[in-house]
């Protein structure tokens, strides 16, 4: 039982320092910027660092995603970001799904 929970601590640790700009490594403004058939996997790169993990489906079309988790004291995670983006077999970006974590550790109904 302790080796998986000291992989996902590695994980996460890992994760957490992922990206150009580790407070707020999927910024809004720039996902905005995202346009669908225009903006590359290598702006996407420029923008947000290398992706956490990267596949090809059996069409050869690559699926992207950036993962960030920002902690505060005591190790206690304070916010989650996810951005995953699918491209075209161009590279260009087809579909992309952001979402965020909840800020302040609090979990709702709780």
């Amino acid at each position: 039982m302790r080796m998986p929970l000291l992989f996902l601590a590695a994980v996460v640790a890992g994760c957490a320092s992922s990206g150009p700009d580790a407070g707020n490594a999927v910024d809004p403004a720039k996902v905005q910027a995202i346009k669908i058939d225009v903006t590359t996997y290598d702006e996407l790169v420029r923008d947000f660092g290398p992706p956490l993990s990267q596949h090809f489906d059996p069409e050869g079309k690559l699926t992207a995603t950036w993962f960030y988790v920002n902690t505060g004291a005591y190790d206690a995670i304070q916010d989650q970001q996810k951005l995953t983006v699918m491209f075209n077999k161009d590279r260009t970006v087809r579909a992309y799904d952001n979402t965020s974590g909840i800020k302040g550790g609090a979990m709702p109904g709780r």
